[in-house]
């Protein structure tokens, strides 16, 4: 691995081409982000592999762990890459390391389902279904000391490779690259119960597995039984628990208890949102009297595209549904009627422009429902943007130690607000898995397959 990134150093600094205009180079940097991840998932069936950690040698945790915090949304994110990383691959005719990664799908729904949904949480009433309901934080929290795990986690890494304050540094290693671990952060000793962002964090990825797997494989069909459990489950819909007067919308835990609005139990402002997405799944349940009592959250979701959210968990949240659901409109008063014109393009470019996310959500939404950029500015956005992640990978190590201007010193840069992505403020210290970049990057190149077709080269 370092040898790769050795190759790409010298080959940022050679007269090839200016860095900022070459695409070369960023291929050759998601070669090594993609081997990179090792350091934080470990593909496989068993409890704890193909859980990918968002953060490692996370700074409050004392630099030398594997973070799990958030796992629905970093879930989401590597569902996502896997799932555009192998249609990229199918289109250049790579089919063989294609079907590696369709393994790597299976391994991470697999492993949603009979550890994450069907929990076997001892704090968990439901044992054994697989109903949409899901805990985080279940990787066991001896999982480095399972089996190879340890020197899996630290390959070609040393005790000596942990930070030093007063540099900045791992040891000897260049910044961004993952240190040395001995132990897991927010593990299964005390599993959270899901709440709606993460459940908009794992719809995120199954939509991008629904779309870019083959219709008849496993993987597609897998993907929209997990959704469609979620929005149902989401949506209160059996009344399973609560009680019969329980409102709509409204999260429970298995043990009938209410999820409080701060852990993310209301979903009433979303469920057009989710109502959508379910649609975009397949869903046919929705009919005219659901429509009529959704009005009211329908109105909600509608103006949600033009009112500023201060909050980016809100605006994260509002556009991912909006663009798997290709939700929002324009109402046109006309006579006798109103006229809706699809607007989403324009909702997402509104509501993420603030923070820098407009050409990330664009090009997810353009990948789901097969559109184009109508904008070049926002193709020149990406690329500047893809150009700017650091070579060695995405990192913040605190007090200054930051890429900073780069705009990836976050540890999900669609995610968190310009000031952090910029390195002006910390976020949460450590080293980040760059997933957010991989997908990014097969997003791009997707687009290009898309527009090139179109143009009929």
């Amino acid at each position: 691995m370092r040898k790769l990134c050795l190759i790409i150093c010298l080959f940022f600094t050679s007269g090839i081409g200016i860095y900022a205009q070459n695409d070369s180079l960023n291929a050759l940097k998601y070669e090594y982000y993609r081997q990179r991840l090792v350091y934080f998932v470990k593909p496989g069936f068993e409890q704890g592999n193909s859980q990918i950690a968002g953060i490692r040698n996370r700074w409050d945790y004392g630099y030398s762990d594997l973070n799990f915090g958030q796992h629905g949304i970093y879930m989401g994110y590597y569902l996502a890459m896997l799932a555009s990383e192998y249609k990229v691959l199918m289109l250049e005719e790579k089919s063989a390391v294609a079907r590696k990664t369709q393994i790597e799908i299976k391994q991470a729904l697999y492993q949603y389902i009979n550890y994450l949904d069907r929990s076997h949480s001892r704090t968990i009433v439901q044992k054994d279904s697989f109903d949409g309901f899901f805990v985080r934080e279940n990787v066991p929290c001896n999982f480095l000391y399972q089996k190879n795990n340890f020197e899996y986690f630290n390959q070609k890494l040393t005790n000596n490779d942990r930070i030093n304050l007063q540099t900045g540094r791992f040891g000897n290693l260049p910044p961004g690259h993952p240190g040395w671990v001995d132990q897991i952060s927010e593990c299964d000793s005390i599993p959270n119960v899901m709440s709606q962002d993460e459940v908009i964090g794992v719809l995120m990825g199954l939509a991008m597995v629904y779309k870019c797997l083959p219709e008849n494989s496993e993987e597609h069909l897998i993907a929209k039984e997990i959704a469609l459990k979620m929005i149902q489950y989401v949506r209160n819909s059996s009344r399973k628990y609560g009680h019969t007067l329980s409102m709509r919308w409204r999260i429970f835990s298995p043990e009938g208890q209410k999820l409080r609005l701060s852990q993310g139990g209301i979903a009433w402002f979303f469920a057009q949102g989710f109502v959508k997405s379910a649609k975009f799944f397949g869903d046919t349940t929705d009919n005219f009297l659901r429509k009529l009592s959704r009005y009211p959250q329908d109105l909600f979701f509608q103006f949600g595209q033009f009112m500023p959210s201060p909050n980016p968990d809100n605006i994260h949240m509002m556009t991912t549904l909006a663009a798997i659901g290709d939700v929002w409109r324009v109402p046109i008063p006309v006579v006798g009627f109103i006229l809706k014109i699809p607007a989403t393009r324009f909702g997402i470019n509104s509501k993420t422009s603030t923070h820098d996310w407009e050409g990330f959500y664009q090009l997810y939404y353009n990948q789901l429902h097969d559109r184009t950029l109508r904008k070049k500015s926002v193709l020149k956005l990406i690329e500047t943007q893809l150009n700017q992640a650091p070579m060695e990978g995405p990192y913040n190590y605190g007090h200054g130690f930051n890429p900073k201007g780069s705009g990836w010193s976050a540890s999900y840069k669609f995610h968190l607000k310009k000031s952090i992505q910029q390195g002006e403020k910390d976020g949460i210290p450590g080293n980040y898995n760059g997933v957010d970049y991989l997908l990014y990057y097969n997003l791009y190149k997707l687009e290009l397959y898309r527009e090139k077709r179109e143009l009929g080269d």
